[in-house]
């Protein structure tokens, strides 16, 4: 029988060191699944692209895929 438990670690020098207490017996055997987690959140990397400019090149009319003259919106 299998329990699921998440907890959040850090990998340092080659070992998986838990951000909280973690109550399991000494030496008691586990499997683990990783998921890695994003170094910078997708709201903030969206903020600093905006703020940079990254997307000021979709102002441009050149860009745009559509003109008035192609019919009704979809």
């Amino acid at each position: 029988m299998s329990k699921h438990h998440a907890i959040e670690a850090v990998f340092e020098d080659g070992v998986f060191r838990p951000l909280a207490k973690v109550k399991l017996p000494e030496h008691q055997q586990v499997s683990i699944v990783i998921t890695v987690k994003d170094d910078l959140p997708a709201q903030l990397l969206a903020r600093v692209a905006e703020n940079d400019g990254s997307f000021a090149f979709l102002t441009a009319h050149a860009e745009d895929l559509y003109s008035p003259n192609d019919g009704e919106a979809v």
